[in-house]
């Protein structure tokens, strides 16, 4: 696996249903809750976030951020910049 899972109950969780009842702290409401991370960079990161009371998911990676509503697009999106960073790896 090229990814490291941070949060396993929200991350499961985020793949059978809905993630709206998902308690965050008052630091996870500021900078997200970190659900998994890149084992070759640690710069590419899936969040949950709180946009206006409203749960979503965020792909990090360096200074870029992307926001998703729904966990398939945001889970597409984690896996293409993992098959990225590998093949970055491999060239290196």
């Amino acid at each position: 696996m090229n990814y490291k899972i941070i949060n396993k109950q929200v991350f499961e969780q985020a793949q059978l249903r809905s993630v709206s009842d998902v308690p965050f702290t008052e630091e996870e409401l500021e900078n997200g809750m970190k659900l998994a991370v890149s084992r070759a960079d640690d710069t590419l990161a899936l969040y949950l976030i709180d946009v206006d009371g409203q749960k979503k998911f965020d792909v990090r990676w360096d200074d870029s951020s992307e926001v998703f509503s729904g966990w398939y697009s945001a889970w597409d999106n984690f896996s293409w910049c993992l098959s990225v960073v590998d093949g970055q790896k491999t060239t290196n």
